[in-house]
Parts: structure tokens; C-alpha cells; sequence
């Protein structure tokens, strides 16, 4: 087994540089996400239901559009300013794979968790 050189190591990539790989194809994500919500608020603007029952649920999915819109703007806005991947309420990183999997994702797991 080789041991790595000081140089080796320094090379290997800490949380930062590994959120840096990443970025591109996580903005990528989160632009996909976004036409995904303009485009089904257009089409939820456009329904007109013939109940109230279905008009409640339309006006669900508009809130939930919405919503999720707005995670994905921010998401987009922490990018642009450099402060996507950390946690907005306690400032920690957070990983790369939580973030794959939610790309507009704002808390860590120990902010996210509901307190008793």
C-alpha cells in the first residue's frame, strides 16, 4: 500500500472543493426544476375546474408551485452569491449528497430535524 505525498494530499478534494465539482450540474438541476414549476404554474392558471373540490385542489398545486419556486430561486440566489451548500440557520456545510438529492435544500440535517 503507497502513502500519499504531501502534494497528493493536498490535492484531494476537502467539502468545498468537492461542493465545486458539483456545482455546475446542481445548478443545472435547480434551473431544470425551475422551467418544470413556471411551466406547470401556466398550466395551473389556465385550469378551470368545474367543482369546488377540484378548485381547492388546483389552488393546492398553485400553493405548492409556488413554494417550491421560491425554494428554487433562493437556491439559485445563494449560487450566485457564494453561499449555496451552507446552512442559512446555523451556518454549517451541507453535503454534497443531500444536495444532489434536494438541490434547493436551505437547512442541514440537524436544523431540518422538527424540535420536540
Amino acid at each position: 500500500m503507497r502513502s500519499s505525498s504531501p502534494a497528493e494530499s493536498a490535492a484531494q478534494p476537502g467539502p468545498g472543493q468537492d461542493l465545486n465539482r458539483h456545482l455546475p450540474a446542481l445548478r443545472s438541476a435547480l434551473l431544470q426544476q425551475r422551467r418544470f414549476r413556471i411551466e406547470q404554474l401556466a398550466d395551473l392558471r389556465t385550469a378551470s375546474p368545474d367543482d369546488p373540490a377540484q378548485e381547492e385542489v388546483v389552488e393546492t398545486l398553485r400553493r405548492g408551485a409556488r413554494v417550491a419556486l421560491r425554494g428554487i430561486e433562493a437556491a439559485l440566489a445563494r449560487i450566485d452569491r457564494g453561499a449555496y451548500g451552507t446552512c442559512v440557520q446555523c451556518g454549517a456545510p451541507i453535503p454534497v449528497e443531500r444536495l444532489e438529492i434536494l438541490p434547493a435544500v436551505d437547512l442541514c440535517m440537524t436544523c431540518q430535524r422538527p424540535t420536540p
